[in-house]
């Protein structure tokens, strides 16, 4: 029965563990893409004991660190841990030390918020003691992150070449089977490329996304008390060191608007030299009779009857039925019974303005 149950919990502990692991990435993703560190909680300067637990119990299976330099050049960094508990206790409080000048913490794991204790001190700098959401039993794993802001962290470098570098020491206070860091740059930002080295130690890979330098080191097996450093140096050179060149801005703005009038112009240009060719071709389908029975219903504003027709052109009802008949299989104008007589319309927007260019005409020879 016990050897069932200690297989029962393991299985579940490499569950969990597995759960963990998958859904880190994600909880990673989208904490840092929300939590811009509002501080959630100013540091206490007094003497009040931190509720600490024997770190040698505790073992971190993943350190993800990421770290990004902002265009103010102050740093946001995140870790997050994925933790066991070794001992037999239960495990209650999860204290961590950060020895640099911080402006905000936030800590949470993928339920949300934690509560913890911040102190401020000279001798250890900031003293952060955690409260696990739920005591952390012997040999289970808890996931959670921490996030802070730290200030006055770059040093800017004149000579021989203006560039800037950050120098980020790292001590590992638990034993720690994986470790990874990755540092963006500034936006626009480019690793300086001189005769200096633009990062130390050797990263295991370097890669640019939206504009976005990322230097990346991943380590195995860190024990308690390891101390690394890790140097970039950085040139912004892009974007944000260049004012807009709103004269050239204004020129393109002028051609495009240049360019779309003349379009516009030689378009009605166009138009207007092609429409008596286009009446041309329009006449040039039609017979006389059969342009002087359209003139005859355009005069009528393109709706007249069979009777106007043949009192306007002089011809015989028969002769004009017969036009209309022609006409209509032409697709130029419609038919349909209207009392005693046929109505007429022109159906065809092609004819309704043949007749026109002869009345101006007329009326400019008058004048």
């Amino acid at each position: 029965m016990n050897t069932l149950n200690k297989n029962a919990k393991s299985t579940l502990i490499s569950f969990i563990f597995l759960q963990l692991v998958l859904i880190l990435p994600m909880v990673i993703h989208s904490t840092s893409a929300t939590n811009d560190f509002t501080s959630f909680q100013k540091p206490d300067f007094g003497n009040t004991n931190l509720v600490a637990e024997a770190i040698e119990n505790q073992t971190v299976i993943t350190h993800n660190m990421e770290v990004k330099i902002r265009e103010d050049h102050s740093l946001k960094v995140t870790s997050t841990f994925v933790v066991v508990n070794n001992d037999t206790l239960p495990m209650n409080y999860f204290y961590y030390e950060i020895n640099r000048t911080i402006s905000s913490v936030f800590v949470y794991d993928p339920l949300g918020s934690l509560d913890f204790t911040w102190q401020v001190s000279q001798a250890i700098g900031n003293a952060i003691n955690i409260t696990m959401r739920f005591p952390l039993l012997e040999d289970e794993i808890y996931v959670f992150s921490i996030s802070y802001e730290i200030v006055d962290s770059l040093y800017h470098i004149g000579n021989p070449i203006a560039y800037h570098e950050l120098d980020y020491e790292i001590t590992h206070k638990r034993y720690s089977k994986i470790f990874n860091l990755e540092i963006s740059l500034p936006i626009y930002s480019s690793l300086l490329d001189a005769d200096q080295p633009a990062y130390f130690p050797t990263p295991k890979r370097i890669y640019e996304e939206d504009s976005t330098v990322y230097i990346v080191w991943n380590y195995e097996e860190k024990d308690i008390g390891d101390v690394d450093l890790f140097v970039v140096r950085f040139v912004e050179d892009g974007l944000l060191n260049r004012k807009p060149n709103l004269l050239a801005l204004y020129i393109i703005l002028a051609f495009l608007g240049g360019a779309g009038i003349a379009v516009l112009v030689g378009f009605l240009f166009y138009k207007k030299r092609m429409k008596p060719a286009e009446t041309e071709l329009v006449s040039s389908l039609l017979t006389d009779t059969e342009q002087e029975v359209i003139i005859a219903i355009n005069q009528d504003s393109g709706v007249s009857t069979q009777r106007r027709i043949c009192e306007k052109t002089g011809y015989s009802k028969s002769k004009v039925s017969q036009i209309l008949a022609k006409l209509e299989e032409k697709e130029v104008l419609t038919r349909e019974r209207w009392g005693r007589t046929n109505k007429v319309t022109i159906s065809n927007p092609s004819f309704k303005t043949l007749g026109q260019a002869k009345e101006e005409k007329l009326d400019t020879t008058k004048k």
